[in-house]
């Protein structure tokens, strides 16, 4: 008997107005990033890539949905900072974002940075034949440190990855930098004629982040957990191969 009353009790709250949407709110992490394919895609109303598809089967081996934004990587960092964000795909670490989201044990491989030119521009073979050139990049971002931190070169600031190419393709002169495969699979699938030139730097690490103000933030062991289990029974690997050029 009581047992029976006890369900009549909770099927009347779930039955409460908003009671519905608020467990719904409560299963869906909201995922921001830019387009960078073949990382994150947006195109129209779908939702893929490499670190797209990877979230969305970690959320349903947890039971969870994926709501995705796209943003910026600048407006990515400030929702993850706010917290109107609950995870960041992709972003490499430094101290600073550090405050704000947590860097989790669920990674993504290096990617080296590639430096890329027209045909007709000479290649970037050594660090020092970056002086005297414009160089594109994307607001937000860092790189590798020694190029963050030189204040010597001309550097260009793209708001995203729509401005950075209509830049590029309007500036014979200018150099791009981005992680490799990402710039590989870009310029390819955009028909782009250009030269990847021979200097490379070894990438960093990159990582799925939750922001610190995130309701999931206790789901963290769980998410590391799925990322291990994707890896290791080759679910990774197929994603990987979705997105070979």
């Amino acid at each position: 008997m009581k047992k029976t009353v006890f369900n009549i009790i909770m099927l009347a709250i779930l039955l409460l107005p908003g009671t519905a949407v608020l467990a719904e709110q409560n299963t869906v992490m909201h995922v921001v990033g830019n387009h960078a394919p073949p990382y994150r895609i947006f195109d129209e109303n779908r939702y893929s890539g490499i670190y797209f598809d990877t979230i969305n089967e970690i959320a349903n081996r947890l039971g969870m949905e994926v709501h995705f934004e796209q943003v910026s990587f600048a407006e990515a960092l400030d929702k993850m900072r706010s917290g109107e964000a609950d995870i960041m795909l992709g972003p490499n670490r430094n101290a600073s974002r550090t405050q704000y989201m947590v860097y989790t044990a669920a990674i993504f491989p290096r990617e080296d940075k590639a430096f890329y030119v027209h045909q007709a521009s000479g290649v970037i073979a050594v660090y020092r034949d970056l002086s005297g050139r414009k160089i594109l990049v994307q607001k937000g971002k860092v790189y590798f440190s020694r190029f963050d931190q030189d204040r010597q070169l001309d550097k260009i600031v793209a708001a995203n990855q729509v401005e950075l190419i209509e830049k590029f393709k309007s500036c014979l002169e200018c150099v791009v930098i981005m992680p490799e495969r990402e710039g590989d699979y870009l310029f390819k699938t955009l028909g782009i004629d250009l030269k990847k030139s021979p200097y490379k730097v070894h990438g960093k690490v990159s990582y799925l982040t939750i922001s610190r103000k995130s309701r999931f933030m206790d789901l963290q062991g769980k998410i590391e957990s799925a990322m291990d289990a994707i890896k290791a029974d080759g679910t990774y690997r197929r994603i990987l191969k979705r997105y070979a050029r």
